[in-house]
């Protein structure tokens, strides 16, 4: 077999028979590849069929072997479900543990705060791993867990409240005048360390639990004292409140003790700023309602009796002045004002300003007479002994007067304002009065009130106004001697208007009682006109008829109208020595006036017979006079 493209360069014959032996090959070699075709064909049928019978097998595996490996996984499911089931129970059983080793220890009520502490931290934080656990066995270990925290807890509340009974004693038979709100210091430390312990365990037993141990503590004493004040009879002296005799100062002084004492117990044992004002409020909470029902039983009481006892209620408003100064003072934070818990006591205090004036002129104008010895009024005695009393509270009087403003919202006397120069006016503005000088008005006020309610009796009772003027006078030289006997009230009347106006109605009451004296004295104002006289006339003094007759008119109608009110003078009965005294020597002023007409006319230019009319020499007039006194 030749290659294709090769150069034949054989011969001929050589060719053909090479020709013959090609073709011969050829048919040999295409019968042998057709029957490696065939093998090959057969042996692919034969694969083809072992192929198909393997996939039939192999789909015969797999269905055998998907059930046994679904299970093998289940298996391997079951198991770690097993070993963390088993990992769980372990855990369980440590936490279990840890209640078994609590709870006795819990149980027996003795441990300090700090071990209560431990034991809850070691429950809450076993609790918190059980957290995500499913077993219902941990759900029951965690209740009874929780369980025993609120034991623990309990057990410290029990504690803690039965610390505060200790120190809080109530009792029914208590009748104690006082009692003592300071805890010792060992128990307010031992009170602190629960309520930190509250703070972590229990917000609501700190404060709850201490406001209504000590706050029905505190209201239970202050109770019994207050019960004591309203019902224990007022002291009077002479008819009026003695300052300081009231059993409510008692009450006052333990009502301030408690709520300064209180204040600083809470402090001690409470931390938080939010606490101690929770604390201070739900302590005392209800002491202020108390402190109000004490204060308006008070002014009850005051009430009935308000022109004897009202000094009962500046004391008592005195009192809680001084009582609320010292609680700012000694306090941050007060939990209520004293004062404002006091208004309807300060109205009555005030409303005693005109109950006074409208007792003094009821009890004068009541009178069926005015005494014929011009003795002093028994009403006269009683404004006295007011007025001293007013000295005790002359800062609290003046607090209560300033804030009604000027004198026209209390004075009664402004009716007589067109008949008594002493009236005060009406418009000056309150913020012009010093405390001193208002109540130098009011006290001058109560002495105008009366000497104006005396003057319009006597009006009544008698024509002429000498003895007016006398029962005026009577009654003012009293009260200035009560005045002169006590400094602080002279004091008050020196700082305002109060001694300008006792002077205008002593001078008043003078010139009604010197009315006839004044006539008699009128007498011995001399206008005649004495003329030198002449040489020729040996030089005597020179005085006309008419003037002449003048002096002798003047000198029998000085004695006829002297020897009268002289007379007069003598037939009073003064029951007041220092009356007569006093009056006998403001008559005396006609003396001067007497001696100079004396000295003027005693030559006799006026008559040759003086003895006629000159009744009284200097000297004589003089020592009747002094006879008067």
């Amino acid at each position: 077999m030749s290659r294709p493209g090769m150069i034949r360069t054989a011969t001929n014959n050589q060719l053909d028979g090479a020709s013959s032996i090609s073709q011969s090959v050829t048919l040999e070699s295409t019968a042998a590849l057709e029957l490696a075709l065939q093998n090959a064909e057969l042996l692919a049928q034969q694969i083809a069929g072992s192929l198909a019978r393997l996939g039939s097998a192999s789909t015969t595996i797999e269905n055998a072997i998907k059930p046994i490996s679904g299970s093998t996984q289940t298996y391997t499911n079951i198991s770690k479900n097993v070993e963390a089931t088993v990992s769980e129970l372990e855990g369980l059983r440590l936490h279990q543990a840890v209640f078994e080793e609590e709870e006795p220890r819990i149980r027996r009520d003795n441990l300090e705060i700090v071990e209560y502490s431990q034991s809850i931290s070691r429950l809450k934080a076993a609790i918190k791993s059980l957290e995500g656990s499913t077993l219902k066995s941990s759900q029951q270990v965690t209740l009874k867990m929780n369980q025993l925290i609120n034991t623990a807890v309990s057990n410290v509340r029990d504690r803690y409240r039965k610390t505060l009974i200790s120190v809080s004693p109530i009792s029914e038979r208590d009748n104690t005048s006082e009692f003592v709100s300071e805890m010792p210091e060992d128990t307010v430390k031992s009170l602190s360390i629960m309520v930190d312990f509250f703070m972590v365990t229990d917000m609501s037993a700190g404060v709850p639990i201490y406001a209504d141990i000590r706050g029905k503590y505190i209201i239970h004493h202050l109770s019994v004292l207050s019960e004591a004040a309203t019902k224990t009879e007022i002291k009077r002296v002479n008819g009026f409140y003695r300052k300081g005799t009231s059993p409510f100062k008692l009450y006052m002084d333990n009502l301030l003790r408690a709520m300064v004492t209180e204040e600083k117990m809470i402090r001690a044992i409470f931390k938080a700023k939010a606490d101690i004002h929770s604390a201070l409020s739900a302590t005392l909470k209800d002491l202020e309602k108390s402190f109000q029902a004490a204060v308006q039983a008070i002014n009850t009481i005051i009430r009935k009796n308000l022109i004897t006892d009202c000094f009962y209620a500046y004391d008592v408003i005195e009192q809680i002045h001084v009582a609320s100064g010292e609680i700012l003072l000694a306090t941050e934070n007060p939990v209520f004002n004293l004062e404002s818990c006091s208004k309807d006591l300060r109205k009555t205090a005030q409303d005693s300003f005109h109950e006074i004036l409208r007792h003094i002129e009821a009890v004068v104008s009541g009178l069926p007479a005015l005494p014929v010895d011009f003795a002093v009024l028994d009403i006269t005695k009683q404004v006295t002994a007011w007025v001293a009393r007013l000295a005790d509270y002359d800062t609290t009087l003046a607090s209560l007067l300033i804030p009604l403003g000027a004198p026209s919202a209390w004075s009664l006397r402004l009716s007589y304002h067109s008949t008594f120069s002493t009236a005060i006016g009406s418009s000056t503005p309150k913020s012009s009065y010093m405390g001193s000088e208002i109540l130098s008005l009011f006290i001058s006020e109560i002495f105008d009130d009366l000497l104006v309610n005396i003057e319009a009796k006597a009006r009544t009772q008698y024509k002429k106004v000498t003895r007016v003027g006398l029962q005026v006078i009577a009654n003012l030289l009293y009260l200035e001697r009560g005045m002169r006997s006590s400094p602080e009230i002279s004091a008050v009347l020196m700082s305002g208007s109060g001694i300008d106006r006792l002077d205008k109605i002593r001078k008043r009451s003078l010139n009604m009682f010197l009315d006839g004296w004044k006539m008699c004295a009128s007498y011995l104002m001399d206008v005649t006109v004495v003329r030198s006289a002449s040489t020729a006339s040996g030089g005597k003094a020179i005085m006309s008829s008419k003037d002449r007759e003048v002096i002798k008119e003047k000198f029998r109608n000085f004695n006829t109208t002297f020897d009268e009110l002289a007379a007069k003078f003598k037939e009073y009965n003064f029951t007041d020595a220092e009356l007569r005294a006093y009056l006998a020597k403001e008559v005396a002023f006609v003396s001067p006036l007497y001696q100079r007409f004396y000295e003027k006319h005693k030559a006799g230019e006026f008559s040759k017979h003086t003895e006629k009319y000159i009744k009284y020499n200097k000297s004589q007039l003089d020592q009747i006079l002094a006879s008067l006194a």
